[in-house]
């Protein structure tokens, strides 16, 4: 019922979203070279697969840009006397896109060496088969509460 000089009551509908970055929830997509893990080992084998021609899929995982994006100053990186990591991570991938990789946010959860091609499991329920995968998953910083780590 509409009462004289009130808009009808909104309707609520709720829609079903089964894509993240464009890629549908629980498809399979086959590539060349996988590559988990994106600091910059796996930028790098992004940059050089892409230039190969090989149309690599490279899964960020939970850190994009690895330690680097919690690091100040780096200084012992050809290519600039200063910069500070984040800014970095952000340049690596821009120009591992550049060439040609597809980056992907999401987490992979399993994967598969035993049978080709390979399988690995995202978070998101995608499933990436791989002719090649490259573990670029890097490491992680374990702090021992000493106050030079602050």
């Amino acid at each position: 019922m509409q009462r004289a000089g009130l808009s009808p009551a909104p309707t609520i509908a709720y829609i079903q979203c089964d894509t993240i970055q464009g890629i549908v929830m629980g498809e399979t997509r086959h590539t060349k070279v996988l590559i988990i893990g994106s600091g910059p080992a796996g930028y790098t084998a992004a940059v050089y697969s892409a230039r190969a021609m090989l149309q690599p899929i490279l899964v960020q995982g939970l850190q994009p840009g690895g330690q680097l994006t919690i690091t100040t100053e780096v200084e012992n990186w050809p290519g600039e006397k200063h910069i500070q990591g984040p800014d970095l991570m952000v340049n690596m991938q821009a120009h591992a896109e550049a060439m040609g990789a597809e980056v992907i946010s999401d987490y992979i959860t399993s994967l598969d060496l035993q049978n080709r091609p390979f399988t690995a499991t995202a978070d998101s329920g995608t499933t990436y088969t791989a002719d090649a995968v490259i573990l670029a998953t890097g490491a992680q910083a374990k702090w021992l509460g000493l106050p030079s780590e602050e």
